[in-house]
């Protein structure tokens, strides 16, 4: 009498007595083979009261009659247990965790990990790698890291490239980043066409930071501060300190950190970080004074030197002396910043329109 090849049921002999003992066994074989499906692979010693037809893979290191039997199959019939050997390319489904295993030949894997479906994963529902997938996340990773690489094994060309396409452009094509659940910071196609960044304290009211124009590729800083303003009348000043220069027009202001109040302008910077400031005056008119200088004053201290613009002209001339002065400052939230002016010598007037007063939040 041979057993068959694969699964190895007793085969009948000729002329073989008692042939129902062959045949019944070669029956319990089959039920305990086919369709493989136990109910555990992870118990320490077979269970207390197992049920008549109960299978469960033996794990390595168990005990009791599982003993020296790892990686078999064990199978509960006529009170006792019988143990089979599986082959390479089994399949097992472990009912308790829903899982699909193979025997590769040394271990059990579960069939995902194991390459034997290979390129037939295809229109899979869901797939979830330490949690579970949903609906909304068909595609859900919970790890502390996710790798993405070139091929280097066919080879392939050395290059990688992540699509991440939409369907029109009123839709996003966009990255998240949450804290707690809750964004913090977006990227990407953003309700149109053009390459936006986007950041919220909340996850509910979001500032755009960066967009890049699509069709020349501009970059635009819409909530950066930025202003500049201009005095539309001529204005007199006492010499001898320094005064406020008056303004009385903006011709931008975005954000409105900078505020107007009986003509004295004040910027208040609202977040720390590096500003640029332009001013410049031009003279109108006067009683003859020696010198004119414009500076740039943060809080209540006065301009420094490394902010002024003074004239180089031993004459200042009506109409033709401008001072220019620019500033790189450093600024903490609430700062403020306020143009002025210094006559040496002898009162003077400034002319209308050509002069101004400019800033922008650049880092």
């Amino acid at each position: 009498m041979t057993d068959t090849p694969h699964l190895g049921l007793p085969t009948l002999a000729a002329a073989q007595a008692q042939k129902h003992i062959t045949h019944n066994e070669a029956l319990h074989r089959l039920d305990a083979l086919v369709m493989l499906a136990v109910a555990d692979r992870d118990l320490a010693a077979p269970p207390a009261a197992p049920a008549e037809g109960d299978r469960y893979l033996v794990p390595t290191g168990a005990a009791g009659d599982f003993a020296g039997r790892a990686g078999q199959i064990a199978h509960r019939t006529d009170g006792g247990w019988d143990f089979y050997a599986p082959r390479p390319g089994w399949l097992c489904w472990v009912a308790d965790e829903g899982v699909l295993l193979a025997w590769t030949g040394a271990v059990w894997r579960p069939v995902v990990e194991t390459g034997l479906t290979g390129a037939a994963l295809q229109n899979l529902g869901r797939v979830g790698i330490g949690t579970s997938a949903d609906a909304a996340n068909p595609l859900a990773v919970k790890a502390d890291g996710v790798l993405l690489s070139h091929n280097d094994v066919t080879p392939g060309s050395g290059h990688i490239r992540i699509a991440v396409n939409k369907a029109a452009p009123g839709r996003d094509a966009a990255f998240v980043f949450q804290d707690s659940w809750s964004a913090r910071a977006l990227f990407g196609l953003l309700g149109e066409d053009d390459f936006t960044i986007k950041v919220s304290p909340d996850g509910s009211a979001f500032k755009t930071a960066v967009v890049v124009d699509k069709d020349d590729g501009a970059v635009h800083h819409s909530e950066g501060s930025k202003f500049s303003a201009y005095l539309n009348f001529g204005q007199d000043y006492a010499a001898g300190a320094w005064r406020d220069l008056l303004f009385n027009n903006f011709r931008h202001n975005d954000q409105a950190d900078a505020a107007l109040a009986a003509n004295v302008l004040t910027f208040t910077a609202p977040t720390a970080g590096y500003y640029l400031f332009g001013l410049s005056a031009t003279y109108e008119a006067g009683s003859g004074p020696t010198k004119m200088q414009v500076g740039i004053a943060v809080g209540a201290a006065q301009p420094t030197p490394d902010t002024i613009g003074t004239t180089g002209d031993a004459t200042v001339v009506s109409g033709e002396t401008q001072c220019r002065a620019t500033a790189l400052l450093k600024l903490a939230a609430g700062d403020t910043v306020r143009p002025k002016i210094f006559f040496t010598g002898a009162n003077g007037r400034v002319l209308a329109n050509e002069n101004t007063f400019w800033g922008v939040r650049i880092a």
